[in-house]
């Protein structure tokens, strides 16, 4: 590989987070055509980059995504320490493109002094950007950073605006979710039960305690109403939100999956995806759930509202009100055209972020800051 043709992406570790899976998935999409029911935007788009792009992926630690990455990257190297991080660099990436804000800390700082590659900062919902949003946190370095770097993405136009880049360096991508297992889902049959899915790591910032306060009401309204919980477990919280569902007379029709590889079955099995969160960025799971024309309930946090518009694709409620949640639940439940049309709603909005078209976008970016290097 010659100078010209590196790109080094820098991820924080090769867990099986937001930021890693989504950037995974962003990968595949410019190496393999698309299979489905709908047209590929990009196709195979890397061998199509000037110069032959090569993609290189270091982390400053391992996971359970390793295999994966090796799969689609050329080479994939874990650096512990900053003396491994400094024998990665020195084999000239032409690009260095780091995902995160300990990942872009830890590495972007020593390729700008060096001065040999462009440097681009792809700023998604990380911890920082989560609380700046809130006004809880504004770090100075990671403005600084930012600003020093050739080049900014962020995941939508939304967080570009919290933070003063230069415009000429700014490429908002949109948030990019793998769909194609999700597009091509029916809508809900007419015989299958009234049933929500929340599809949600368990721990007490999701807020699933509402949705179990919720469903009494929704209960009284909708006789046949059930609910399934996906994912995994974080400290108990399974046990603690099942001794609720007990307390509140619900439990027989509270299912817990657990962690859940095949999300889009139990999407396949429901009416409406509800996620009654404290705190969010731009949540995969309502995308996908709106891919497979699920009208959605969601907590209007975050940047949530970028994806869903209330009233349009579904419905958006404060963050812990209760009463909210059951009306707009009931509403969804008990008016199926309604229904259907936030669904197809949502199918369409869905769309338009589809992993293969940001991917467009992304590589058009890269391959102009190679040039830009050479």
């Amino acid at each position: 590989m010659t100078r010209s043709a590196r790109v080094l992406h820098v991820l924080d570790s090769l867990g099986a987070g937001g930021i890693e899976t989504t950037f995974l998935h962003m990968l595949r999409a410019c190496r393999e055509p698309a299979s489905g029911t709908h047209a590929d935007p990009i196709g195979s788009a890397c061998d199509r980059q000037p110069g032959g792009l090569t993609h290189a992926v270091m982390a400053l630690s391992d996971g359970p995504l390793e295999p994966a990455f090796r799969e689609v990257a050329e080479e994939v190297f874990i650096c512990h320490r900053p003396a491994q991080i400094d024998r990665v660099l020195e084999r000239d990436p032409v690009v260095v493109h780091a995902l995160h804000d300990r990942a872009a800390h830890r590495v972007l700082p020593r390729v700008i002094a060096s001065g040999r590659a462009s440097t681009i900062y792809g700023k998604g919902y990380d911890l920082s950007a989560t609380y700046r949003m809130e006004g809880a946190y504004d770090s100075a370095a990671d403005r600084a950073l930012l600003n020093a770097c050739d080049a900014v993405t962020f995941t939508t136009a939304a967080l570009a605006r919290e933070y003063r880049v230069p415009a000429d360096r700014v490429t908002v991508l949109g948030k990019a979710v793998a769909l194609d297992r999700f597009i091509g889902l029916s809508d809900p049959d007419p015989l299958v039960g009234d049933r929500l899915v929340a599809v949600a790591n368990l721990h007490p910032g999701k807020r699933l305690i509402d949705l179990l306060h919720a469903l009494p009401a929704v209960r009284r309204a909708v006789p046949t109403v059930s609910l399934t919980i996906v994912g995994g477990d974080r400290g108990g919280e399974t046990g603690r939100l099942g001794s609720a569902a007990v307390t509140l007379g619900i439990r027989e029709i509270v299912d817990f999956t657990g962690v859940c590889l095949d999300v889009p079955a139990r999407l396949g099995e429901s009416r409406i995806a509800v996620l009654p969160s404290l705190r969010e960025g731009v949540p995969t799971v309502l995308l996908e759930a709106m891919a497979a024309g699920r009208p959605v309930v969601a907590t209007r946090v975050g940047h949530v509202d970028t994806v869903v518009e209330d009233g349009v694709e579904g419905y958006l409620v404060a963050s812990g009100d209760v009463a909210a949640l059951a009306d707009r639940i009931v509403r969804l439940l008990t008016d199926r055209r309604l229904a259907a049309r936030m669904g197809a709603a949502g199918r369409r909005r869905a769309a338009g972020h589809d992993v293969r078209a940001v991917a467009k976008v992304w590589l058009d970016l890269l391959s102009k800051s190679a040039r830009v290097s050479t």
